[in-house]
């Protein structure tokens, strides 16, 4: 059907629906790249503000206990109200690790020196690391590099580029149905659905990896799992006979990505005698 149909007006031309149909496209362009900038601009701050509520508790508690570290042992083992309820907080700060969490559980049961030094180090680092982070974050909303900024400038118009990549091969489809009579249930009908099929799953790998933050290596690795699922797509221009083999290959890297889940290190294991093993030990050992 032509576009002078779709909204009644039979007497335009095909030049003034063009034109039309460019207005359309560019008010759709505006508004995703606005609504794009937006979210990223707002992403970064709620990143920043959960920093703040994460860094708030961190550094008071820190400051508190490297107060207490030449405390008598008599009077260590009476600590003020105010850590426990201090380390509470860092407990439900919305930035915590778990390797923090075990640390602070570990200190509030064995108030020893060991202990104290322990969760004091793991509070230094984690709080650099934030400050870093923070730091960074500032620094490309406020002050960004050449480079920072003109990928700012491009990143908003990625879901444009993406959507109108999606419009583009969905009328192909129905071009190569429609122009050449293909029988919906013929192979060379799966083999266009699976061409399709592929080109959306390159579509949305690439949405992923381009369009979501860098916090850690696990993602990173994502990232580039989902751009070879993308360059995969690239092998339809080989033709259409080689689309069963591309899919398959995409298949394969995305079952790949389960196996590159972050792994619990020898910190966060439970040791030898502690609480995790001594609760899920050996039943038989409750009973007699």
């Amino acid at each position: 059907m032509p576009f002078a149909a779709w909204i009644h007006a039979d007497d335009l031309t095909g030049t003034q629906s063009g034109i039309i149909f460019t207005g359309f496209a560019v008010i759709a362009f505006i508004w995703i790249y606005v609504r794009t900038a937006r979210s990223f601009r707002k992403a970064a701050s709620e990143r920043l503000e959960r920093l703040r509520q994460t860094l708030d508790p961190y550094c008071r508690a820190a400051g508190m206990l490297s107060g207490d570290a030449d405390a008598a042992p008599d009077e260590a083992e009476h600590e003020p109200e105010p850590l426990h309820l201090l380390l509470q907080q860092c407990k439900a700060a919305p930035l915590v690790t778990t390797e923090m969490i075990e640390a602070i559980d570990a200190y509030a049961r064995e108030r020893d020196a060991s202990r104290h030094a322990q969760l004091e180090r793991l509070l230094d680092r984690e709080i650099k690391k934030k400050i870093a982070e923070q730091a960074s974050i500032i620094r490309s909303l406020d002050n960004p590099g050449w480079g920072t900024a003109f990928w700012k400038l491009v990143r908003p118009a990625v879901p444009f580029f993406l959507l109108a990549c999606i419009v583009y091969w969905s009328l192909g489809l129905y071009g190569q149905f429609h122009d050449h009579r293909i029988p919906a249930f013929s192979w060379t009908g799966v083999e266009l659905w699976m061409r399709y099929v592929s080109c959306l799953v390159a579509v949305v790998s690439f949405h992923f990896a381009v369009m979501t933050p860098r916090k850690d290596s696990p993602k990173y690795a994502y990232r580039m799992l989902a751009l070879c699922i993308t360059a995969a797509a690239a092998a339809h221009l080989a033709g259409l006979e080689a689309a069963p083999y591309i899919l398959a290959v995409q298949i394969l890297l995305f079952l790949c990505g389960f196996g590159l889940g972050p792994k619990r290190s020898r910190r966060d294991r439970p040791y030898a005698g502690s609480a995790d093993l001594l609760e899920h030990g050996d039943p038989t050992r409750h009973n007699k």
